[in-house]
């Protein structure tokens, strides 16, 4: 049953037809009509949640309430596209859909990163360092040395070598979701296997090697009890990061890879 309301910036989303016309408005250019594509993962991200029968809304009101240990759980509004803001450059981290509510008396924030076999991105963490070399010595003019500086800086240790085959997307996919306004974090990733596309398992187990990756070099530690049926991994981690302040904040931040 649907109980949030969906937004796309101030606009409500009430069925597929406003989110497929909100998701390819996002998108610059003639052709962004081409990235809603059927079985894709904008496409089945919005049939799971706003289509008749959808069942996005329980499946993540299941995972807060197994990662919190709590039935107090309320999902309010939820924006399509959303931009998190992790730093002072303009560009942001953009939620495949994003979350907000309460749970057990705190706010949260959920950031959905949605995927059928689409990769974590093009750069780790060391390669995006060299695309930010090649693009200086082009005569570029780019901040993205300076935001890679800082994301290193706050969520690496510091420690770019140590962590340089980490994926670039992931580390700014948890930037922009712990510098959301609310208390308590989840990071779910949704892989949908779907039918009537080619789905590649090989690019499939790829990206969930590079998210466990991820999530065991930052020391998240495995939440086995929250490992059954859909939920084929699951992470917890108390991060502690500068706000946009520069003052050192800590929130717990849940993660999970979801097949469905």
């Amino acid at each position: 049953m649907r109980t949030m309301k969906y937004y796309y910036d101030k606009q409500e989303i009430r069925d597929i037809r406003n989110w497929k016309k909100a998701f390819c408005d996002s998108y610059s250019g003639k052709d962004n009509d081409y990235h809603w594509q059927p079985g894709r993962s904008g496409e089945r991200l919005a049939h799971d949640f706003i289509a008749d029968g959808a069942c996005g809304e329980e499946t993540m009101k299941k995972m807060v309430s197994g990662f919190l240990h709590t039935n107090d759980v309320s999902l309010e509004k939820a924006y399509i596209e959303h931009g998190s803001k992790f730093d002072k450059f303009s560009r942001r981290r953009v939620q495949d859909l994003a979350i907000f509510g309460n749970a057990k008396g705190k706010s949260i924030f959920i950031g959905i990163e949605a995927k059928v076999d689409e990769s974590f991105g093009s750069y780790t963490v060391s390669a995006q360092r060299n695309n930010v070399k090649k693009m200086l010595s082009e005569g570029k003019n780019t901040d993205a040395g300076l935001r890679l500086d800082k994301l290193v800086s706050d969520f690496l240790e510091g420690d770019e070598i140590k962590y340089g085959k980490l994926r670039y997307q992931l580390l700014y996919y948890l930037a922009g979701s712990f510098r959301e306004a609310a208390e308590v974090i989840f990071m779910p990733v949704i892989v949908y296997k779907t039918t009537g596309v080619d789905y590649h398992e090989s690019k499939g187990a790829a990206n969930q090697r590079e998210y466990k990756r991820f999530m065991e070099n930052l020391g998240f530690k495995e939440v086995r009890e929250m490992i059954s049926g859909d939920t084929v991994m699951a992470y917890h981690n108390f991060v502690c990061a500068p706000d946009f302040n520069g003052m050192l904040v800590q929130k717990d931040v849940f993660s999970c890879y979801i097949v469905k």
